[in-house]
Parts: structure tokens; sequence; C-alpha cells
């Protein structure tokens, strides 16, 4: 048998994260989210296209939530495996039965030795998670950026920081009607875009296209500047790849009729 649980919580984790580009692309696809105008220097004939946002329509407080909700998951996907390892180990699972993360390697032994010698864990389990899986800072970052991160939801929403945007189907016209720049535009922060062919010339937005934004977490965290999506991505498949070491240990796990009661 599988960790079923576990994995039904990293698929509510992985839908969590589709649902945050969803609403990403809803936003670009409000007609009134953005607005597209042309700067122009009439000293030097520079044109600049600049993005403007509606940052009351941007569903920054939704999208926090989502990221707590999939973070949550991931971090109960781990301790519902573990759980279930200390009862395939004939062990008593207790109220501070979790899966072991910390900032340093010796505080992980340390929470391992206590687990060995109250029987929950067999020494199998002990050297594959301080061995092979690292759970702490140096040893395996992605999953102590999970514990700290979930940690901190449970008291403050992590607020996705706005810092560019791909333009799509835009079409920019000079004063004869020709068209001019590109169909497509990746801005960064400033959503300031030089238009390097439009010198000298008046440039006029026909079409705004559509977006796609992109968001990336703060400088509070440790995935600063990293695009939330891939970064939510990345630990997901981390905490796959520790069931999957733990599977590999072939423990007889319980079935739901074996838990114990509440």
């Amino acid at each position: 048998m599988d960790f079923y649980t576990s994995y039904k919580k990293i698929q509510w984790a992985n839908k969590h994260i589709t649902d945050i580009h969803a609403m990403l692309l809803a936003f670009g696809n409000l007609p009134n989210s953005y607005t597209l105008w042309i700067d122009h220097d009439a000293e030097t004939g520079q044109n600049v296209l600049c993005v403007d946002l509606r940052q009351d329509l941007f569903p920054c407080a939704n999208i926090a939530l989502t990221v707590g909700d999939a973070l949550h998951n991931l971090r109960s996907a781990l301790d519902y495996m573990y759980y279930q390892s200390v009862l395939a180990c004939d062990g008593l699972p207790s109220d501070y039965t979790r899966f072991p993360i910390f900032e340093e390697r010796k505080k992980v032994e340390s929470w391992l030795k206590s687990a060995l010698e109250k029987w929950q864990i067999s020494a199998e389990i002990f050297f594959l998670i301080i061995d092979t899986i690292k759970p702490y800072a140096a040893g395996n970052p992605l999953l102590f950026a999970l514990r700290q991160m979930n940690d901190r939801d449970k008291h403050q929403l992590f607020i996705p920081v706005l810092e560019s945007m791909i333009l799509l189907d835009v079409r920019l016209e000079d004063d004869k009607g020709i068209q001019v720049g590109k169909t497509g535009y990746y801005t960064d922060a400033s959503f300031r875009i030089r238009l390097m062919d439009a010198n000298g010339k008046k440039v006029t937005v026909k079409d705004k296209g559509h977006a796609s934004p992109a968001i990336v977490f703060g400088p509070a965290t440790l995935f600063n500047s990293e695009p939330v999506i891939v970064a939510l991505s990345r630990i997901a498949v981390e905490v796959t790849n520790t069931i999957e070491a733990f599977e590999m240990l072939g423990l007889e796990l319980p079935t739901f009729d074996d838990l114990p009661d509440l």
C-alpha cells in the first residue's frame, strides 16, 4: 500500500497552484484590468510603452489565501506519511507526531533519536531521514522553506508581489496606420518598455491585447523574487520525492480500518 492520503494532499496542493495560475489569467483578461499608453519624448523622439494596472482589481487576498492552502497541504502530506510510518513500526503516535524539519541537522537528529528510543520509528527510517532526505536548512532548503513558510502562514498572509506581465496580441501603429513594434512584450517591474524601432514616430495603441501577470515572493521569504507558481511547484516535487523514498522502505502500512479512533 502506498501513502494514499499523502498523495491526495499533494494533489490538492497542485490544484491550488493551478488555481493561482487561473486567477492570474482571469485578471489579465479583464477588460479594465490594465491600460497601455505611449510616453513620447519630443526632444529625443523616443517612445516608451507604459502599463498601468488596476491594483484594486488584482485578487491579492485570494491568491495569498490559496498560497497558504497549498503550503498547508504539502506540509500535511509529510505529516500524514510520518504518522503512518510510526503506526507501521507498531509505535504509538502522540499529539507531537509530525515529520521533523528543523533549521539544524543536530535538532533533526535529536528528534529522531527520541522517536527511535520510544520505538516509534525503525533504524531504517532514522537513517533515511537524516542521511538521504536531510530535512534541515543546509541539507534540504526546499523542505526547510516549506516548514518556515507554513509556520508563518498561520499568523500572516503571504502577500504576492506583482512584478511583471506578459502582453500578447498588442497592436501599435504610427500616424500612417502602419504597425510598429511587436505583438508581444514582457515587462519588468517598471512596467515600461522602450520601443527601439519607433524612434521619431508618433505611436498609438490600437489594441492592448491581453495580459498574463507574474507574481513573486517578497524579500521576507527564502524564495525572494522567485515566481510563486515555480517555487510552490518545486516544493511539491520535493515532497513527492520524499514520500517516494519512504515507499522504497517497503513498510507494511496500516489501512483506514487500522487507524486509531479519534
